[in-house]
C-alpha cells in the first residue's frame, strides 16, 4: 500500500526546538533514502517553512522530489505565514486536494 506522509510542524518533537529540527532533517534523509519512499509529503501548519527559503531542510526535500515524490504545501498555510512567496521546494497544495489524498486509498502517516 502506497504512504502519504502529512507533516504538521517543522521539527520532530517539542522539547528542545534546536533538537527537533535535527530530528526532523535527520527523518527526512532516511526517509528519502528508504527503499520504498513515500508518493507524497503534504506539508501544513508550521510544516510548510521546511519548503521554504532559510529552511536547513530544503536540500533532504530536494532528494525526495528527485526520488518522485510528490511534495505539496499548503497554500492557505503559506499565505497565513507571509510564506508563498518562499516557497522553494514542492507546489503550493489546497483543502480539496488535501481532503482527496486523506480520502483516498493510501495509507495516511502523521508526523505531528
Amino acid at each position: 500500500m502506497a504512504k502519504r506522509i502529512l507533516i504538521e510542524t517543522d521539527m520532530l518533537g517539542r522539547s528542545d526546538e534546536e533538537l527537533g529540527r535535527i530530528l526532523m532533517r535527520s527523518f527526512l534523509v532516511s526517509l528519502a533514502h528508504n527503499d520504498e519512499p513515500p508518493v507524497a509529503v503534504m506539508l501544513v501548519n508550521d510544516g510548510v517553512r521546511l519548503a521554504c527559503e532559510g529552511s536547513e531542510a530544503l536540500g533532504e526535500l530536494e532528494m525526495l522530489v528527485e526520488n518522485g515524490v510528490a511534495v505539496t504545501a499548503c497554500g492557505t498555510c503559506l499565505k497565513h505565514f507571509d510564506l508563498t512567496e518562499k516557497l522553494v521546494v514542492g507546489a503550493a497544495g489546497d483543502m480539496p486536494s488535501l481532503v482527496a489524498a486523506v480520502c483516498g486509498p493510501d495509507e495516511i502517516v502523521t508526523i505531528a
